[in-house]
């Protein structure tokens, strides 16, 4: 059974919340009633195309099989924006929704995305409808992406923080912790204006959240890894680890991709 398969398969409870890392910085999430968001995923080999960055690890889904109720980029980079993955989601997924600052709403529109799909997410712009709640959070990621946002999302009662790609800074943490997140996903490849692991660790403990995920390594030589070790965030309890303690994702299988997430008691 490919991935795509599994993860139509998968029964999500009331309560629970599957999320499934994509590589990367990208995540897919589906709840209880079957709803799906993504948040930067990265499907394709554009970015060898585009830049010359060859992908190292797996591509876990065809864009032919990506069809997300809801889809979050973050910022223009390719492995984050996919530009050859959005094409085929365009015209295979017409339910799909885009969101994203202005910069990617520019590249969708180029692209040809209706305007009635794009929803525009600038930093302190939020999305709410009776499924989830999607906000902007700051980001800083340079003059490479200026505009840059990192995502609070509310959905399927549980309440997650999406890093994108930042630089580290105390007050921007401690911002999200008003969030009250109980899982935090950040980018931590230490290169392109990243924080390291031992940032990432820091910023974890800042937020409040139980739980921190580790990304945006293993995708690409030039991005470097982040250690295979764990890091303990101390403080608010939240631990950092490499996903499954496993070296390369390239010796994983698709059941170690996802998991179903239920707040304990």
């Amino acid at each position: 059974m490919n991935l795509a398969e599994e993860i139509r398969r998968t029964q999500v409870s009331q309560g629970e919340l599957m999320i499934c890392w994509l590589g990367q910085a990208g995540y897919l999430l589906k709840d209880g009633h079957g709803c799906t968001l993504a948040v930067d995923p990265y499907l394709t080999n554009c970015g060898e195309r585009i830049r010359g960055f060859k992908r190292l690890s797996p591509m876990l889904l065809p864009a032919e099989d990506f069809a997300p109720d809801y889809y979050v980029i973050t910022h223009t980079h390719f492995d984050h924006l996919d530009y050859d993955a959005i094409l085929v989601v365009k015209e295979r997924s017409p339910k799909t929704q885009f969101f994203g600052p202005t910069s990617c709403l520019d590249v969708l529109a180029e692209m040809g995305v209706e305007k009635s799909r794009c929803h525009r997410l600038d930093r302190g712009m939020r999305y709410g409808d009776r499924r989830v709640l999607v906000e902007a959070a700051t980001a800083d990621h340079g003059t490479m992406a200026p505009d840059a946002i990192g995502v609070l999302l509310e959905m399927g009662g549980h309440r997650l923080y999406f890093s994108g790609d930042t630089a580290f800074h105390e007050e921007l943490f401690c911002g999200v912790a008003k969030f009250q997140p109980e899982i935090v996903f950040m980018s931590v490849n230490g290169k392109f204006g990243n924080m390291n692991a031992e940032e990432g660790a820091r910023a974890a403990e800042l937020t409040g959240a139980r739980y921190a995920v580790p990304c945006h390594c293993w995708t690409f030589a030039e991005h470097g890894e982040i250690p295979a070790c764990s890091v303990n965030a101390c403080g608010a309890g939240a631990a950092f680890r490499s996903a499954s303690g496993r070296e390369k994702p390239g010796h994983w299988t698709a059941k170690d991709y996802f998991s179903k997430w239920r707040r304990s008691a």
